[in-house]
């Protein structure tokens, strides 16, 4: 399929459309910075790989496909290739919409990519223990760190880690406990801080961070008073892991599977896990299913119930 265009060549179209296209994501759709990143980041790569001086007119579902093969032939995961396809669809999608093109090439594209489904790693709760430990005391020396908050509201509510440094003062109610997430794609949620010690500790330092800043600060931030990045959090949970006596590796992202594969091993409806994590859809969180599933297996096979019945 080829679709019409302005008298341009290829290039020069595709970049300003890109351009316009980033613009559109970021203010238009508000999308997070995440998914803006990685849109600029595949739709570069794209641009990389179209002929200069082509007209658009002879862009078509062909030429994406030898595109996603050449990323196969690079080496690049199922999950990246299948990433970079979601997004020039989108992307297409909206150069339709916007007339830059008269059709889009990729409406009835369909290109079959196998991709392993990887169970999501979450933490012990021996684990979580130790990590909050070791967070907690660094905090009496840092204590605009607070790390441990930090872990234990990924590791309870199942919030990402780009929600829990957005948190602002106003979106926290100390009182019911009750926390105002933005989730992706401008998405709103409210999760529930329900343990007495838990809800105490986000008071505390909810109140230090009031006082230093007003109600519209941020609730983490780093030693300069600047709200702190994913990145930095990251940092810290690493060093944290680093000096406690949990021996694999510890991501933030890990304590949200953490949350909800906690939640459903003390029976917590699926339905209720996919409202708190903010998932679109409930096969998303179904996956979590199989690793509740899996600890059952091995907590009834170090039981052994049948030993009894000799």
């Amino acid at each position: 399929m080829s679709c019409l265009p302005q008298e341009k060549s290829l290039m020069q179209q595709l970049d300003s459309a890109v351009v316009d296209f980033i613009a559109h994501c970021r203010h238009a759709k508000a999308l997070s910075p995440h998914t803006v990143r990685a849109y600029t980041q595949d739709l570069a790569d794209f641009s990389s790989f179209a002929p200069q001086g082509r007209s658009i007119s002879k862009a078509s579902d062909s030429d994406v496909e030898q595109y996603l093969q050449g990323l196969n032939r690079r080496g690049l995961s199922p999950a990246t290739i299948k990433r970079r396809l979601g997004c020039l669809k989108v992307f297409f999608q909206w150069l339709a919409s916007t007339k830059t093109i008269s059709c889009n090439p990729l409406e009835q594209f369909k290109l079959t990519i196998k991709q392993v489904r990887r169970l999501p790693r979450a933490i012990s709760r021996k684990e979580l223990r130790e990590l909050v430990h070791v967070a907690s005391n660094a905090n009496k020396v840092t204590p605009s760190g607070a790390t441990d908050l930090g872990i234990l509201l990924m590791a309870t509510t199942g919030i990402r880690v780009a929600e829990l440094v957005g948190l602002r003062l106003d979106d926290i109610d100390t009182i019911d406990g009750q926390v105002l997430i933005h989730g992706k794609g401008s998405r709103e949620r409210t999760v529930f801080v329900t343990n007495t010690d838990l809800l105490k500790k986000l008071k505390t330092h909810a109140t230090e961070r009031l006082k230093a800043s007003g109600i519209d600060g941020h609730l983490f931030v780093n030693q300069r008073g600047t709200p702190l990045t994913p990145a930095a959090f990251r940092a810290r949970v690493r060093k944290t892991c680093d000096a406690s006596k949990v021996k694999r590796h510890v991501t933030p992202h890990m304590l949200r599977h953490t949350a909800a594969t906690l939640l459903l091993e003390e029976g917590v409806d699926v339905r209720i896990v996919q409202r708190l994590l903010g998932h679109q859809s409930i096969s998303t969180t179904e996956i979590y299913t199989h690793v509740a599933d899996m600890t059952l297996r091995k907590a009834l096979l170090q039981a052994d119930l049948a030993k009894y019945l000799n």
